[in-house]
């Protein structure tokens, strides 16, 4: 039986944009698991169902691969998903195919926060 997790799982090599999420995330109380690796990820998905899944781009596997992989198992199904992209036509409509939310890059704390159905004042540092 998988545990519900609070927060957001985030599977990215990049250092900086774990670092702008987490930073982005404070005064909100959501939580943030990373991992580097789409691997790592999907086990940890298998005893856990966080609240919503971002997945970068330029992750060691296609993001929209496993993002594919995830919208197949029925628990995760209802899990949002982003695929955070570069500005393209074609990442867009690769994202639509797959049912994920494409985030475009420069991720904003504002697109963030919006996913995450959250409004800015709830996500104000107090």
């Amino acid at each position: 039986m998988a545990a519900d997790y609070p927060g957001v799982l985030l599977l990215s090599r990049n250092e900086a944009l774990r670092a702008y999420v987490e930073m982005a995330l404070l005064g909100t109380d959501i939580p943030l698991r990373y991992f580097d690796l789409a691997r790592e990820g999907l086990f940890w998905l298998l005893d856990h169902t966080p609240r919503a899944i971002l997945l970068d781009e330029d992750l060691d596997l296609d993001p929209f691969a496993v993002a594919a992989r995830i919208r197949h198992v029925k628990r995760l199904k209802e899990v949002p998903v982003a695929v955070l992209i570069s500005p393209s036509e074609k990442q867009r409509t690769t994202a639509e195919v797959v049912r994920v939310v494409p985030l475009e890059k420069p991720l904003s704390r504002e697109k963030l926060l919006r996913f995450l159905r959250l409004s800015p004042e709830q996500g104000e540092v107090g």
